[in-house]
C-alpha cells in the first residue's frame, strides 16, 4: 500500500478513521487540551484537521497528520497505520475539512474587533474583573472593552482584548479574554483565545518602554506584578510565550514574575527566558513568590489589595 493514494482515500475521513481505531474523540478538538500522545499537559494539544488530513500538533511532540498520529500513539510504522487506516476507512464518513480563512479575513476581524471596542472605564466588566483579580487602580491603553463578542455560532459575552506587539514595536493580533461580567471569567471551554496572527517572540505591552521591564505570563499576573512591585510589566500569553520572548532595544533589566505552578511549567519557562536573556547580557531577575503551588502573583495581589 503506498502512502499517496491511501492518503486520497482519508480526506475528509480522519474523525471517523481515527475514533474507530481506539483514538478518544475528546482529543479530536480545535480547541486547546491535554496530549494523547504524551499523556500530559492541559492545553498543549489541539487537533486541527487542516485541509480534511486529520493534522494535530502539540507543543512538546511537534504536528503531523492522522498517520503520524496513529503511529505515534500506536507504536505502529506506517505500513502498519496504513493497513489499519484500509480496514476502517469505507467505513468512516466524509465531513467538511476545516475552513482556512485568508490574510485579509484575519485582518478585518482583528480591525472589525478594535472598531468596536471601547477604552475600559471604572465600573465595566474588564475593570470589574481586573480589579478582581490584580487588585488594579488603573488600566493601560493597550487593554481594551468589548461589550458583546461572539465566542462561537450560540454566546457572546463581554470581553478584554490586549494588543500583541513584536520586539520591533509592531502590532500584529490580539488576545481575547471573555468575561461573565460579574468579576470573572466566561463560563465557557476556553475563555482566553488568541486571534489569528504571529506572537512568537512578543507580547501584551502594557506600560511604555523602560531599560527595566518586568514580563509575565498572563495580563492579570502582569499587571499584578506592576502593583506590588512598580516595575512595568508586560504580559507574554503564556508559559511558551514568556520562553519565547524577545526584549526590544533598549531593554538592559528584565524582572520575570514566573507562575508558580505544579508542574513547574511556569517556572521552567522563567529560568528558559533567563538563561536566554543573561547569554545576551541583559541582567535578570527572578522574585520567588511567596505562595504555594498553583497561584501567581495576581493571587498575591488579590489577597493584598483586597
Amino acid at each position: 500500500m503506498q502512502r499517496e493514494p491511501i492518503g486520497d482515500l482519508c480526506v475528509g475521513r480522519w474523525r471517523g478513521i481515527l475514533t474507530s481505531l481506539g483514538v478518544d474523540d475528546r482529543f479530536l478538538s480545535p480547541r486547546h487540551g491535554p496530549c494523547p500522545i504524551c499523556n500530559s499537559g492541559k492545553d498543549r494539544w489541539r487537533w486541527d484537521d487542516k485541509d480534511g488530513k486529520g493534522s494535530w500538533y502539540c507543543s512538546k511532540d511537534g504536528a503531523g497528520d492522522g498517520f503520524s498520529l496513529l503511529m505515534r500513539i500506536n507504536g505502529w510504522t506506517f505500513a502498519q497505520a496504513a493497513k489499519e487506516v484500509e480496514r476502517v476507512v469505507g467505513l468512516a464518513p466524509v465531513t467538511a475539512p476545516r475552513r482556512e480563512f485568508t490574510d485579509e479575513q484575519k485582518s478585518g476581524a482583528l480591525r472589525k474587533a478594535w472598531r468596536e471596542s471601547k477604552p475600559v472605564t471604572k465600573g465595566d466588566p474588564v475593570w470589574t474583573y481586573l480589579v478582581n483579580r490584580a487588585g488594579i487602580t488603573e488600566v493601560p491603553s493597550s487593554i481594551r472593552f468589548h461589550p458583546n463578542l461572539r465566542y462561537d455560532a450560540q454566546q457572546s459575552f463581554p470581553a478584554m482584548l490586549g494588543v500583541v506587539t513584536m520586539p520591533d514595536g509592531k502590532a500584529t493580533t490580539m488576545h481575547r479574554t471573555w468575561l461573565d461580567g460579574k468579576g470573572g471569567k466566561a463560563p465557557v471551554d476556553e475563555p482566553k483565545k488568541v486571534m489569528p496572527g504571529t506572537i512568537k517572540g512578543g507580547c501584551i505591552r502594557l506600560a511604555p518602554l523602560e531599560p527595566c521591564i518586568g514580563i509575565a505570563e498572563g495580563i492579570e499576573t502582569a499587571l499584578a506584578a506592576n502593583r506590588i512591585f512598580g516595575v512595568p510589566t508586560w504580559a507574554a500569553i503564556s508559559a511558551q510565550g514568556m520562553q519565547q520572548w524577545e526584549p526590544p532595544t533598549g531593554v538592559e533589566t528584565v524582572v520575570i514574575y514566573a507562575d508558580n505552578d505544579a508542574n513547574f511549567a511556569g517556572q521552567s519557562a522563567g529560568y528558559a527566558l533567563a538563561h536566554k536573556l543573561s547569554m545576551r547580557g541583559i541582567k535578570v531577575e527572578i522574585p520567588p513568590l511567596p505562595m504555594p503551588a498553583g497561584t501567581d502573583w495576581a493571587d498575591v495581589a488579590s489577597e493584598e489589595f483586597q
